[in-house]
């Protein structure tokens, strides 16, 4: 048998072994109508359970943080600390000047955020975004009041968002 038949001969056998997968050699397999967003190989899987659903949908302003018995911190401009998380278990996040994402994970009401990966831009004097992603990386758990997110941080402190209007 020459090379030519062998290579046409396993040809015609690789394409008859497709033929029996479904889907395979049809022009007409319809493709899946919400293909699975991407997620980085880093990404923690995502616990997510009924009430994380809320977390879903709104972008949620920062408002204030409550540190233990230290004064409140304050947003100076909510709209420029934000929060916006999708069901995938990403969570897009605005720190002032700086924008970017990360991962999250929910168990019940336990929340833990993964590496935030954002732009360095300079921002102006009087930014509190230091306070503010220094206290995004010490979430522990989460709650939803009278519509307020709650971030409850490992040491107690609270951090308090409002969704926008």
């Amino acid at each position: 048998m020459s090379r030519r038949q062998l290579v046409a001969c396993a040809l015609t056998v690789a394409l008859a072994a497709c033929q029996g997968m479904p889907g395979a050699g049809s022009a007409s397999a319809n493709p899946p109508a919400n293909p699975p967003a991407p997620v980085p190989a880093n990404a923690l899987p995502p616990v997510i359970t009924a009430s994380s659903d809320q977390l879903v949908g709104p972008v949620w302003q920062w408002q204030r943080t409550q540190l233990g018995s230290a004064p409140v911190i304050v947003a100076a401009a909510p709209e420029r600390y934000t929060l916006s998380f999708d069901g995938g278990g990403r969570v897009n996040v605005r720190a002032d000047c700086n924008r970017g994402g990360g991962s999250y994970a929910v168990d019940g009401i336990a929340m833990k955020f993964g590496g935030i990966a954002l732009t360095r831009m300079g921002c102006p004097p009087g930014s509190q975004d230091g306070e503010f992603l220094h206290s995004l990386d010490h979430v522990a758990r989460y709650a939803i009041d009278r519509g307020d997110l709650v971030l409850t941080l490992a040491d107690g402190a609270a951090m308090r968002f409002r969704a926008a209007p």
